[in-house]
């Protein structure tokens, strides 16, 4: 993973080193891919026996979107629109009752699906800056969540989700774009079905940074 990790930023700083100046994005569809590294919130979750703590590990996730490039001096504004689908699976970590902390497994997986709207920096130069928002609807799956070995939630929950970032556009050529970003995920409380029958209710947050290649078309 490491090497792997090492010769994917070694591609693309070669790539950035022999790009040439500065390059127009072009305005109309685009398609992309993101990976990165995706850190869960640690958040307070409820049932019939009260609250406690829950807490997931880091992990990897990936997205795919589709988008569209506004024209220059668009009356909508400078950036673009898209739509995004992303997929998260984080292990259950920790789970701290008021007696003590004990070992959790399983997983937590999310898919979602967000429309984006992002304003960007159109100023002369290969380096555009960003920042936006979006908003969709997000499936979160307990997937066999266990406490101290135990059975805990095996559900799934669709919930309203939401997201903002920031990040920067680096044009590669008029079509080819590297774009590196930060994203905060999160949802609407989760609500699932534990083994003993009671209601497990629980936030939903992620920090993720982000590195994705966009191709015009």
């Amino acid at each position: 993973m490491r090497h792997t990790c090492r010769l994917s930023i070694l591609t693309f700083m070669t790539i950035l080193l022999f790009t040439g100046t500065a390059v127009a994005q072009s305005p109309g569809p685009y398609a992309g891919l993101f990976a990165g590294g995706n850190v869960p919130g640690s958040s307070t979750a409820s049932d019939g026996g009260g609250d406690f703590g829950i807490s997931f590990t880091p992990s990897i996730q990936g997205s795919a979107v589709l988008g569209w490039n506004l024209e220059p001096g668009s009356s909508v504004g400078e950036g673009r629109v898209e739509l995004e689908y992303s997929h998260r699976s984080n292990r259950l970590d920790r789970v701290t009752f008021v007696e003590g902390s004990v070992a959790g497994g399983g997983e937590l997986t999310s898919d979602s699906l967000l429309f984006n709207c992002f304003a960007v920096s159109r100023e002369e130069g290969q380096y555009h800056p960003y920042l936006g928002v979006g908003a969709g609807v997000a499936r979160v799956v307990a997937a066999n969540l266990t406490v101290s070995g135990q059975p805990f939630s095996n559900d799934s929950s669709i919930v309203f989700a939401y997201q903002a970032g920031i990040g920067l556009d680096i044009n590669l050529t008029d079509r080819l774009t590297l774009d590196l970003g930060y994203r905060f995920f999160a949802t609407s409380p989760v609500r699932f079905t534990e083994a003993s029958g009671q209601i497990l209710e629980m936030g939903y947050a992620s920090h993720a940074a982000v590195i994705g290649i966009k191709a015009g078309f």
